[in-house]
Order: C-alpha cells, then sequence, then structure tokens
C-alpha cells in the first residue's frame, strides 16, 4: 500500500506496478496531493520536459499515467492506523481493512494543516481574504494582495498572483529561503519586495481591508491597504500515524535511513516532503525521484531476495484469470503445466523457490500466478 497519492506517492505506485505488484494508493483528500490541493493554479517552473506548468495540470498528467498502468487508487479515504500482524501489516482506512506486506508512507505533510501568524484578525478574516493557499488565481484579478513569507510556496504564489492581482510580498528575514531560479523570477515580477517585516494584524469589516506591518528595521508600524492576505508560512504535520506505527521521526518528519528511503520499522517505506535526510530539497522533482527508490527497495524487501521469491508457502493459480497463453510453461517448465483445459496448474512436489518461477510469476499477462 502506498500512503498519499501527491507525486511521490503516485510515482512509487508506478514504478511497483512495472515490478507487477499489486499496489493499492490511498490518498486522504484528492489526488494529486499538494499540486491540486493547495495551488493548483501556480505553475511549476523546474519539472523536467516542461519549462512551465500549472501545478493541477501536472498532478492530472500523474493522475492519468497511474490509471494507464492500472494503479489501484482510492482518494478521500483517510489511513487510522498501520499495525504489524507476523510477516503483514493491517492498514486500518476509513473505506476498510487491508493487509498488506509493505508500505511506502508518501503522506507530505499529513493533513496539510498551515502554520498560522496567531495575530489579531487571522482567525476572524479566514475565508473573507484571509488564506493560506491559492486554488483559483483568478479569484483575485484586479485586487491588492499581501503575501507573507519566504519560501518558495510564497515567492511562487506572489509571482503567479502578480499576473492577476497587484501583489507586495513581506519577509519577517533579510533574505529569502526560496531557489535562486524562483528569486531570479521575483526580481523580474511585479511584485513588490518588503523584507524585514512582519505582519502584526489584519483589519477590516466584512472582508479584509488593512495590513498592520512592523519594520524590524526602523521598529516602525504602518498601516497598508489590502484586499486579500495569503500566508506561505509552513505546515505543522500531523504525524500521529507515523508515531503509532513505530516510525522514528524528529516531531516534523520521518527520520530515513541513509539514501534508500528505508524506516527504522521493516517493510515500512517513505518519501517525499514527509522524509529528512541531509541535503533534502522539498520539490516536485526529488520526491518523484525517492518515490522511484521507495518502490525499488519495496520490491526487494518483497521478494527477499528479489529474484528467488520468499523462501515459504506455495504457488497458486487463479483458473478464471489464466488465459492459457503458455508464458508460464516456457519460462518455468519444471514447476507448471498444462490441465486439461490447456489453463496453467502447478505440478506437484516441485521446487517452488527455482529462480524461474518468479520470472514466470511476472511474466503472466494477468497476473494470475501468486505466492501463497
Amino acid at each position: 500500500m502506498v500512503i498519499g497519492g501527491g507525486p511521490a506517492g503516485i510515482t512509487a505506485a508506478i514504478r511497483c506496478r512495472n515490478h507487477h505488484l499489486k499496489v493499492l494508493l490511498v490518498e486522504g483528500r484528492k489526488l494529486g496531493g499538494q499540486l491540486n490541493q493547495l495551488y493548483p493554479t501556480k505553475y511549476i517552473l523546474d519539472y523536467t520536459s516542461y519549462p512551465e506548468i500549472r501545478a493541477g495540470y501536472l498532478a492530472d498528467l500523474m493522475i492519468h499515467h497511474a490509471r494507464y498502468d492500472d494503479v489501484a487508487m482510492m482518494e478521500d479515504s483517510i489511513v487510522t492506523s498501520i499495525d504489524r500482524e507476523d510477516r503483514y501489516f493491517r492498514v486500518t482506512t476509513g473505506n476498510g481493512n487491508y493487509r498488506v506486506k509493505a508500505v511506502i508512507l508518501a503522506i507530505g505533510m499529513g493533513l496539510f494543516e498551515p502554520m498560522k501568524l496567531n495575530i489579531p484578525g487571522e482567525d476572524r478574516f479566514e475565508g473573507r481574504g484571509v488564506a493560506y493557499a491559492v486554488p483559483n488565481m483568478e479569484l483575485y484579478r484586479g485586487q491588492s494582495i499581501l503575501v507573507v513569507g519566504g519560501g518558495d510556496t510564497a515567492v511562487e504564489n506572489a509571482i503567479g498572483l502578480s499576473r492577476v492581482a497587484r501583489v507586495t510580498l513581506i519577509h519577517r528575514r533579510g533574505s529569502f529561503r526560496a531557489i535562486e531560479s524562483n528569486l531570479e523570477m521575483l526580481e523580474r515580477s511585479l511584485v513588490e519586495v518588503i523584507m524585514d517585516t512582519e505582519l502584526k494584524e489584519i483589519k477590516g469589516d466584512k472582508n479584509v481591508r488593512k495590513a498592520v506591518l512592523f519594520d524590524s528595521g526602523t521598529k516602525t508600524v504602518s498601516e497598508m491597504e489590502i484586499d486579500g492576505v495569503v500566508i506561505n508560512i509552513g505546515f505543522s504535520p500531523n504525524l500521529s500515524l507515523v508515531e503509532n506505527a513505530g516510525v522514528e521521526n524528529d516531531g516534523a518528519h520521518i527520520i530515513i535511513n541513509g539514501p534508500d528511503m528505508h524506516t527504522n520499522v521493516p517493510g515500512i517505506f517513505a518519501c517525499g516532503d514527509i522524509v529528512e535526510y541531509s541535503g533534502k530539497a522539498r520539490q516536485v522533482l526529488p520526491a518523484t525521484g525517492e518515490g522511484v527508490t521507495a518502490a525499488e527497495e519495496t520490491y526487494k524487501f518483497i521478494r527477499s531476495p528479489y529474484w528467488v521469491g520468499e523462501k515459504q508457502g506455495g504457488v497458486v493459480v487463479d483458473k478464471e484469470k489464466c488465459v492459457a497463453c503458455g508464458a508460464c510453461m516456457a519460462i518455468c517448465p519444471g514447476v507448471f503445466r498444462a490441465d486439461e483445459n490447456r489453463r496453467s496448474e502447478v505440478k506437484p512436489g516441485v521446487d517452488l523457490n527455482l529462480p524461474c518461477v518468479d520470472t514466470a510469476i511476472e511474466a503472466c499477462p494477468r497476473n494470475a500466478i501468486e505466492r501463497n
């Protein structure tokens, strides 16, 4: 099971299907992760082969790819627990329980709980001018918008909004955390940038009308007339699922053991924004690469080692799925034979740990053969 339907999770699921693993991807909200849920109209500027592409469109392409590869996916289904049962995990979701051999955690920042400034007026005007994401930039057309933050999300939202609105970007520090290419675009944009400045209060009537700003350099307070505020200062992760599963974390992210996406729990892997390691970059491209790595390590874990399959259990053939293609018999004639209807069956008393058994299983076009 892959938990999380963003770029990392979708990529991991596709890679697992490429290895002919049975995969179920579960997403607590809508497929596409942050690309669809937080900023679908924002432009992604660093995804290879697309110099510029809207986040929502990129997410739709990823979802289409997963469906093309027959990845089973559920959205609006929250995973509530992961429990070890012998050699399996029992995963409890809002749509039922599942027994799986391995889990890939690609949960982003949990349920995406945006961090708040906790200033006067913030809660009062939430939904009436105060926002933490930009699902539709057209809603801001012709308005005066204040964006708060110093990371890539704040910078990218400011740049995107500047195409339809008058935008001011403030950051409480003297330098941004955003990547250089975004900062270069920011310099070329129409965004007004104010550094060393904090938002202290939001004023208005029925909707936002003014922002109270504090300049930490001059120690002065000023007011700015605005129509809306977009606050992008990060997220407060919800790690209850991770903690209850015994997965090591630092209170904000999952700690992985080196570059192989292993957690401290054998059989549970992690990728995407939720993981932390030296040199980590929280962007779409690195997330997809981590998804591939997590899938490869999951495949190796399930095969243990992958070229001979599991040492325990038997091999069963689903006669209803079998199309009598003969592939398994051609690849592993010492184990598989044809029954009276030319469908495959396992010969009695054979060595099921022969390397050709798993090759034959992977070659079955209908996934009719599996280890029991």
